[in-house]
Protein backbone atom coordinates (compact mmCIF):
# COMPACT_ATOMS: atom_id res chain seq x y z
CA UNK A 1 0.00 0.00 0.00
CA UNK A 2 1.02 3.41 -0.48
CA UNK A 3 0.02 6.33 1.68
CA UNK A 4 -0.81 10.18 1.38
CA UNK A 5 -2.25 12.85 3.30
CA UNK A 6 -5.82 11.92 3.11
CA UNK A 7 -5.02 8.59 1.61
CA UNK A 8 -4.07 4.96 0.78
CA UNK A 9 -3.82 3.14 -2.26
CA UNK A 10 -3.88 -0.82 -2.35
CA UNK A 11 -4.59 -3.28 -4.72
CA UNK A 12 -7.85 -3.72 -6.61
CA UNK A 13 -9.46 -6.79 -5.47
CA UNK A 14 -12.62 -8.83 -6.71
CA UNK A 15 -14.62 -8.23 -3.55
CA UNK A 16 -14.52 -4.63 -4.87
CA UNK A 17 -17.30 -4.80 -7.33
CA UNK A 18 -20.11 -4.17 -5.01
CA UNK A 19 -18.55 -1.05 -4.16
CA UNK A 20 -17.62 0.02 -7.56
CA UNK A 21 -21.13 -0.50 -9.15
CA UNK A 22 -22.79 1.52 -6.01
CA UNK A 23 -21.53 5.18 -7.78
CA UNK A 24 -19.74 3.87 -11.28
CA UNK A 25 -22.68 4.27 -13.20
CA UNK A 26 -23.45 8.31 -11.52
CA UNK A 27 -23.64 10.36 -14.21
CA UNK A 28 -22.52 13.47 -12.99
CA UNK A 29 -18.99 11.87 -12.18
CA UNK A 30 -18.81 9.67 -15.23
CA UNK A 31 -19.55 12.59 -17.25
CA UNK A 32 -15.99 13.69 -16.01
CA UNK A 33 -14.25 10.29 -17.91
CA UNK A 34 -16.04 11.00 -21.17
CA UNK A 35 -17.56 8.12 -21.20
CA UNK A 36 -21.46 8.85 -19.89
CA UNK A 37 -23.07 5.76 -21.32
CA UNK A 38 -23.74 2.99 -17.95
CA UNK A 39 -21.29 -0.29 -17.78
CA UNK A 40 -23.44 -3.33 -16.78
CA UNK A 41 -21.80 -5.76 -13.89
CA UNK A 42 -20.49 -8.19 -16.14
CA UNK A 43 -18.86 -5.61 -17.91
CA UNK A 44 -17.35 -4.22 -14.78
CA UNK A 45 -16.70 -7.59 -13.37
CA UNK A 46 -14.85 -8.16 -16.57
CA UNK A 47 -12.83 -4.93 -16.16
CA UNK A 48 -12.02 -5.67 -12.59
CA UNK A 49 -11.01 -9.26 -13.15
CA UNK A 50 -7.94 -7.57 -15.73
CA UNK A 51 -7.56 -4.61 -13.32
CA UNK A 52 -6.65 -6.99 -10.57
CA UNK A 53 -4.25 -9.42 -12.83
CA UNK A 54 -2.16 -6.06 -14.38
CA UNK A 55 1.12 -6.06 -14.38
CA UNK A 56 2.78 -2.25 -15.31
CA UNK A 57 5.23 -3.37 -17.78
CA UNK A 58 3.78 -6.83 -19.50
CA UNK A 59 0.34 -5.18 -19.71
CA UNK A 60 0.97 -1.51 -20.08
CA UNK A 61 -1.43 -0.51 -16.97
CA UNK A 62 -1.58 -0.08 -12.94
CA UNK A 63 -4.72 0.51 -11.38
CA UNK A 64 -5.23 1.07 -7.52
CA UNK A 65 -7.99 1.13 -5.45
CA UNK A 66 -8.35 4.57 -3.34
CA UNK A 67 -9.15 4.66 0.52
CA UNK A 68 -10.15 6.99 2.83
CA UNK A 69 -6.85 6.75 4.98
CA UNK A 70 -9.26 7.13 8.43
CA UNK A 71 -12.12 5.40 7.92
CA UNK A 72 -11.06 2.77 5.10
CA UNK A 73 -14.08 3.97 3.04
CA UNK A 74 -13.56 3.20 -0.40
CA UNK A 75 -13.61 6.31 -2.68
CA UNK A 76 -12.43 5.03 -6.35
CA UNK A 77 -10.03 4.21 -8.49
CA UNK A 78 -6.69 5.89 -9.95
CA UNK A 79 -4.64 4.30 -12.34
CA UNK A 80 -1.47 4.78 -14.84
CA UNK A 81 -2.53 2.95 -18.80
CA UNK A 82 -0.52 2.99 -21.61
CA UNK A 83 2.83 2.55 -19.88
CA UNK A 84 5.64 2.73 -21.97
CA UNK A 85 9.18 0.89 -21.49
CA UNK A 86 10.72 2.69 -24.32
CA UNK A 87 9.36 6.32 -23.72
CA UNK A 88 9.50 5.43 -20.12
CA UNK A 89 5.94 7.53 -19.81
CA UNK A 90 2.51 6.70 -18.97
CA UNK A 91 -0.74 8.43 -19.01
CA UNK A 92 -2.64 8.94 -15.81
CA UNK A 93 -6.54 8.66 -14.89
CA UNK A 94 -8.49 8.67 -11.45
CA UNK A 95 -12.24 8.65 -10.81
CA UNK A 96 -13.05 9.76 -7.13
CA UNK A 97 -16.86 7.86 -7.33
CA UNK A 98 -19.10 9.55 -5.52
CA UNK A 99 -20.15 13.61 -6.17
CA UNK A 100 -20.07 14.04 -1.96
CA UNK A 101 -16.36 13.12 -1.50
CA UNK A 102 -15.31 15.32 -4.34
CA UNK A 103 -13.60 18.78 -3.41
CA UNK A 104 -12.16 17.14 -0.31
CA UNK A 105 -9.11 17.15 -1.35
CA UNK A 106 -8.69 13.19 -1.69
CA UNK A 107 -7.89 13.54 -5.53
CA UNK A 108 -5.06 15.83 -5.13
CA UNK A 109 -3.62 13.70 -2.46
CA UNK A 110 -4.42 10.31 -4.57
CA UNK A 111 -2.78 12.65 -7.59
CA UNK A 112 0.71 13.04 -5.21
CA UNK A 113 1.00 9.43 -4.39
CA UNK A 114 0.34 8.23 -7.68
CA UNK A 115 2.93 10.47 -9.14
CA UNK A 116 5.50 9.33 -6.10
CA UNK A 117 4.67 5.48 -7.50
CA UNK A 118 5.04 6.22 -11.16
CA UNK A 119 8.42 8.69 -10.20
CA UNK A 120 10.23 6.39 -7.75
CA UNK A 121 8.88 2.84 -8.08
CA UNK A 122 8.06 2.78 -11.63
CA UNK A 123 10.81 4.78 -12.69
CA UNK A 124 9.00 6.78 -15.43
CA UNK A 125 10.48 9.93 -16.69
CA UNK A 126 6.72 12.15 -17.91
CA UNK A 127 3.33 11.32 -16.78
CA UNK A 128 0.25 13.13 -18.93
CA UNK A 129 -3.30 13.16 -18.44
CA UNK A 130 -6.26 14.64 -20.26
CA UNK A 131 -9.08 16.11 -19.22
CA UNK A 132 -12.24 18.25 -19.76
CA UNK A 133 -11.42 21.98 -20.51
CA UNK A 134 -14.92 22.15 -18.35
CA UNK A 135 -13.65 20.13 -15.24
CA UNK A 136 -11.48 23.15 -13.61
CA UNK A 137 -11.62 21.24 -10.16
CA UNK A 138 -9.72 18.51 -11.83
CA UNK A 139 -7.49 20.94 -13.19
CA UNK A 140 -6.91 22.85 -9.91
CA UNK A 141 -6.19 19.28 -8.03
CA UNK A 142 -3.64 18.21 -11.01
CA UNK A 143 -1.67 21.36 -10.60
CA UNK A 144 -1.77 21.55 -6.89
CA UNK A 145 -0.01 17.87 -7.36
CA UNK A 146 2.56 19.05 -9.75
CA UNK A 147 0.88 18.88 -13.30
CA UNK A 148 1.42 21.61 -15.79
CA UNK A 149 -1.32 22.79 -18.43
CA UNK A 150 0.92 21.72 -22.08
CA UNK A 151 -2.07 22.19 -24.64
CA UNK A 152 -5.46 21.51 -26.11
CA UNK A 153 -7.24 19.13 -27.94
CA UNK A 154 -9.88 20.27 -29.69
CA UNK A 155 -13.51 19.22 -29.66
CA UNK A 156 -11.75 15.97 -28.71
CA UNK A 157 -14.69 14.58 -27.47
CA UNK A 158 -18.55 14.05 -27.87
CA UNK A 159 -20.55 14.41 -24.51
CA UNK A 160 -23.90 15.46 -23.37
CA UNK A 161 -24.97 17.11 -26.53
CA UNK A 162 -22.19 18.44 -27.44
CA UNK A 163 -17.70 18.90 -28.30
CA UNK A 164 -15.67 19.43 -25.75
CA UNK A 165 -12.02 20.29 -25.76
CA UNK A 166 -9.41 18.17 -23.87
CA UNK A 167 -6.94 20.40 -21.72
CA UNK A 168 -3.86 18.42 -21.54
CA UNK A 169 -1.29 18.49 -19.15
CA UNK A 170 2.01 16.67 -17.77
CA UNK A 171 5.02 16.20 -15.40
CA UNK A 172 8.56 14.81 -15.43
CA UNK A 173 10.29 13.40 -13.07
CA UNK A 174 12.86 16.42 -12.57
CA UNK A 175 9.95 18.59 -11.92
CA UNK A 176 8.05 16.20 -9.48
CA UNK A 177 11.97 15.15 -7.88
CA UNK A 178 12.09 18.78 -6.96
CA UNK A 179 9.39 18.64 -4.77
CA UNK A 180 9.45 14.90 -3.52
CA UNK A 181 13.53 13.61 -4.03
CA UNK A 182 14.42 9.93 -3.48
CA UNK A 183 13.88 8.73 0.10
CA UNK A 184 11.30 10.91 0.80
CA UNK A 185 7.04 9.49 0.88
CA UNK A 186 4.19 11.37 0.37
CA UNK A 187 2.41 10.06 3.90
CA UNK A 188 2.90 7.69 6.43
CA UNK A 189 1.20 4.61 7.44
Amino acid sequence: MYFGEKVHLRALELEDLDVILENWNNLEMRQFLATAWPMSRNAERQWLERATTMDPWKDGGLVLAIEDKKNREFLGTVSFFDISKQSQSAEFGIAIHRPENFGKGYGTDTTRVMLWVGFHILGLNSIFLRTLAENERAQRAYEKAGFKKTGILRQATYMMGKFHDFVIMDVTRNEFLEECPPGTQIGEA
